[in-house]
């Protein structure tokens, strides 16, 4: 009866350790989820305070072709 305790105990103690290890990485990328939309912000932020235009289309040179 001793070792089936023991068994138990083993079993919760590993499980407890998975149900933690999987709610660890869960917020964790979370958190990294959160920073990375919060950094494109501040980018997109800045950028539009530079103007936020893209650069203009050069317009299309005209060759005349010389007639023989």
């Amino acid at each position: 009866m001793n070792i089936d305790r023991r068994w138990i105990i083993l079993f919760a103690v590993t499980i407890s350790a998975a149900v933690g290890a999987a709610f660890a990485t869960r917020s964790r990328s979370q958190r990294v989820l959160a920073a990375g939309e919060s950094q494109r912000k501040t980018d997109l932020k800045a950028w539009e305070n530079e103007g936020g235009n893209l650069a203009p289309i050069p317009a299309p040179t005209v060759q005349l072709a010389a007639n023989a």
